[in-house]
């Protein structure tokens, strides 16, 4: 393992949410990192921030080419600031896995929609209260028959540590197939059915949430999840209101344990499709 100079461990303890954060998102842009790293800090203050980490050459940009053609920089770990990282969560694993991350055209709005997503639930629920699982934790991989491997990635696992529950989101945009959501659904039907994966694979519930709203699409994705026996675990929901659906099925997991009420004023959306 690469050893951390003195600076780079002093800026690591200084500033742990910034890597923490990275390395669970592996990608993001200053504003992601700044708010989820510095939530209560200003503009000028993030920045700095910012800067100091980076000089301690724990992050590093990564210039790349969105589709609409104009150029962003973004941010990543460096090999040290992954075992940085890795050393703060007490995962070695973070450091194979926390550089691998598309750059490049549909992939990367993919990645920086689902971080705002991620963003918009962390201040919903509060960074303590709810954990977002790193990359290499959320995928799932078993042997088949004939010796092959059949794997399906969440684009996020929201585990809530009150509820002992989790929540996987699939952000969708409508530019998949419908025989490629359902080919997803069933590789959550054959995962949950794999006695070696984490318990969350077969029952945490699965929220798909459409960007734009498509009540056809919504739809097609439960005919989908119907069609894999999966009916009962997954929801269809417009991305506005994805953080009620969060809190409905985590409330759900917690309801028979003792606990405060729920906020009366927080209205539950149904099970299905929610628009």
């Amino acid at each position: 393992m690469t050893d951390l100079t003195v600076k780079q461990a002093v800026q690591a303890d200084r500033d742990p949410d910034v890597l923490v954060w990275l390395a669970r998102l592996q990608l993001a842009t200053s504003g992601q990192i700044s708010a989820l790293g510095w939530p209560g800090d200003g503009d000028e203050c993030k920045k700095r921030r910012l800067r100091e980490v980076r000089e301690a050459g724990l992050l590093e940009f990564v210039r790349t080419r969105r589709r609409t053609g104009h150029r962003l920089a973004l941010y990543r770990l460096t090999p040290v600031g992954a075992v940085a990282a890795a050393r703060l969560i007490g995962d070695d694993q973070v450091i194979r896995g926390v550089r691998l991350a598309a750059t490049e055209g549909i992939h990367l709005e993919h990645r920086l929609q689902v971080n705002d997503t991620v963003l918009r639930l962390a201040d919903c629920f509060g960074r303590d209260a709810v954990e977002v699982l790193l990359p290499h934790q959320r995928r799932l991989r078993w042997l088949i028959s004939g010796g092959a491997w059949h794997e399906v990635t969440p684009d996020v696992v929201l585990v809530c540590r009150k509820a002992d529950a989790a929540l996987v989101i699939e952000y969708d945009r409508g530019l998949r197939s419908v025989d490629s959501v359902s080919l997803q659904l069933r590789r959550y039907r054959e995962a949950a059915e794999q006695p070696d994966l984490p318990m969350w694979a077969g029952r945490s519930s699965i929220a798909y949430a459409l960007h734009p709203p498509s009540p056809a699409r919504a739809s097609a994705i439960l005919q989908a999840a119907a069609a894999a026996g999966l009916e009962s675990r997954v929801v269809v929901v417009a991305v506005q209101d994805l953080a009620l659906v969060v809190a409905d099925a985590f409330a759900k997991t917690h309801a028979a344990s003792p606990g405060p009420a729920p906020d009366p004023g927080l209205e539950s959306p149904p099970i299905g499709a929610h628009f």
